[in-house]
């Protein structure tokens, strides 16, 4: 009769006994799946609204922000506490259309002001993001709750967008200020019934892609308690590195026209009564002037948006994801913000891939890095190599103890004329002369490396490589540069043929090595562009974007020098004569010995 009791007792407590067990689980450094929160069924999914400290929309409310986030039952049933990771975004809920007909117009003359263009409307179609259906699927099986906001202004959030502004970098710290119970929730966006965070530990984790990494620097950048660690992966650092390059209006790739006021259109999925308003104060006064699309220079609109300058308070632990082919956010972004991040003594960690927009580090390191910040397990993820870089065509990273490589080191290159428009690499300098070419922005970058539009550009090759060449870092060239007119654009590439290629049967991803872009009227300065005098010669200095690459034996080398690229610049009117003083010329490359 006693085993009797026992055994019944034993069957009653068992599931009691197994739910006290329900913890995280840690095996080899990372956080391992736990099978009692392994059943999405049982998650909790709720939303609520969190408030700030601002009021962007100047309605005389503060901006409160759409919380919805996914935590396992246990949190509720145990009452345990795990630590978050978070994503914010401007893109949850709905965005207006991707139509080029909503674009600025890029045909016309460098320095004019550019023709109108329509208004993208943003729908908002839902109130939870589809990045949840995976994220929660990685992240709270193995003991983590996810957290996600939508941007104010966009989705359910109150306020505007910025695209940069402050306010962009408030919302979330807020929404980490109530995950540490420093802020108010409500369960309504106007009600005044409350909701506690009192199942987070207050360790909080930021990740995300694009504009959603973006603002996992941006929130970093406030310094916010309990902002442990942050994964961006492929972010913006600086708005104007997104849409100028060296003075030079330039699109980012893929999105030729885009500028901040097209994003603006197409993130403003907030509240339809309040877009009027928001355009009128935010898009019409603050960013279509700011962004001032007819000089391309430097200003105070552009440096407030920079978060290089804004990284004094920042505490979080750095895992900074990139590719090297990505022309959309390009490489630099991550590099200078991960670069300034070791000089400040912070935990910093950089992945190079060779892919393009978007594609995240392996699963195990992200997972490591959340581990020890957030759990607070000690599984040394910080003595890890500081850079990690996957070859071309391999999929594995190979660790770098920084990057760019320690061992590279720069090498200059000189050119020298053998025709009217061509000529030769060389690492010996000698007398050069001046060669000149017409812009004509109607013809693809691979029609001008063909002998029969030689006319429209200049190109300088290297001898075939007797061994493989290994590029780690960052490369620059310096061009002393005369135009017949008072603004010319300024295009670079560098590109590596294997030998005899045909140039009507290779794709231009396929011999691509780097790009660089420049407005000669910004020679002085960022900040105050002059005009040119015609057959003036201006120096000028600038960079590509960081890369490590090897090109194969047998490849050769090319340096092409054009004006208006199709893809990313504006279009002025064909018959620009450019001039290249090639004894002032030169391309400096990080090369491994």
């Amino acid at each position: 009769m006693q085993k009797f009791i026992f055994l019944i007792l034993g069957i009653i407590l068992l599931p009691t006994l197994y739910a006290q067990q329900a913890k995280p689980i840690f095996k080899n450094g990372e956080a391992q799946i736990v099978p009692a929160f392994s059943n999405p069924a049982e998650w909790i999914k709720e939303e609520l609204w969190v408030q700030t400290n601002f009021d962007s929309d100047a309605n005389g409310k503060l901006d409160r922000m759409h919380v919805f986030l996914t935590r396992p039952l246990q949190t509720k049933t145990q009452g345990i506490k795990l630590p978050v990771i978070y994503t914010t975004s401007p893109y949850f809920a709905g965005t207006g259309g991707d139509s080029k007909s909503f674009y600025w117009n890029v045909n016309h003359e460098l320095g004019k002001t550019p023709p109108p263009h329509k208004h993208a409307v943003a729908k908002r179609t839902t109130n939870r993001p589809w990045e949840a259906q995976y994220q929660d699927l990685t992240w709270v099986n193995r003991g983590y709750i996810t957290v996600y906001s939508s941007s104010p202004g966009t989705g359910f959030s109150d306020g505007a967008p910025t695209i940069g502004g402050e306010n962009e970098k408030l919302a979330p710290a807020c929404v980490i200020d109530w995950l540490c119970g420093r802020a108010i929730g409500y369960t309504t966006r106007s009600g005044m019934d409350t909701v506690t965070a009192f199942w987070s530990t207050g360790k909080v984790g930021m990740m995300g892609t694009s504009y959603n990494g973006t603002l996992c620097l941006a929130a970093a950048c406030t310094g916010v308690k309990g902002l442990e660690a942050i994964i961006p992966n492929a972010p913006v650092s600086s708005w104007y590195l997104y849409y100028r390059s060296n003075g030079l209006v330039r699109s980012p790739g893929g999105y030729l026209g885009e500028d901040t006021d097209i994003l603006y259109d197409f993130v403003h999925s907030g509240d339809p009564e309040n877009r009027a308003h928001n355009d009128s104060i935010i898009r019409d006064k603050i960013l279509v002037p700011g962004q001032d699309r007819i000089s391309g220079d430097f200003n105070e609109f552009w440096a407030s948006r920079d978060y290089l300058t804004q990284m004094d308070s920042m505490k979080a632990a750095l895992f900074m994801c990139h590719g090297f082919e990505d022309w959309n956010v390009m490489s630099e972004h991550s590099f200078r913000f991960y670069e300034q991040a070791k000089k400040m003594g912070l935990p910093a960690k950089i992945y190079y891939n060779q892919m393009s927009h978007g594609y995240p580090p392996p699963l195990w390191m992200m997972n490591m890095w959340f581990t020890r910040y957030l759990h607070g397990q000690n599984n040394e993820v910080e003595k890890l190599a500081d850079a990690w870089i996957v070859p071309k065509g391999k999929n594995e990273a190979i660790p770098y103890s920084a990057f760019p490589n320690p061992k590279a080191k720069a090498q200059r290159f000189y050119l020298q004329s053998e025709g009217s428009t061509t000529g030769n690499l060389s690492s010996d300098k000698k007398a050069g002369k001046t060669l000149s070419f017409v812009d004509d922005g109607s013809l693809k970058v691979l029609q001008l490396i063909s002998p029969k539009k030689s006319a429209n550009r200049l190109l300088f090759w290297g001898k075939h490589l007797s061994k493989p060449m290994h590029l780690s870092g960052i490369g620059r060239i310096h061009v002393q540069v005369a135009s017949n007119k008072a603004a010319a654009n300024l295009s670079v590439y560098l590109i590596a043929v294997p030998n005899n290629y045909e140039p009507k049967k290779i794709k231009l991803d396929d011999i691509l090595v780097n790009r660089a872009w420049a407005d000669p009227q910004n020679h002085h300065s960022l900040e105050k562009g002059e005009a040119l005098q015609p057959g003036k010669f201006y120096d000028l200095t600038f960079n590509f974007q960081p890369d490590d690459q090897i090109i194969p034996a047998g490849h050769q080398l090319g340096l092409m020098i054009f004006s208006t690229d199709p893809d990313f610049t504006l279009h002025p009117k064909k018959g620009t004569q450019v001039s290249i003083n090639l004894d002032e010329t030169w391309l400096e490359l990080m090369l491994v010995e």
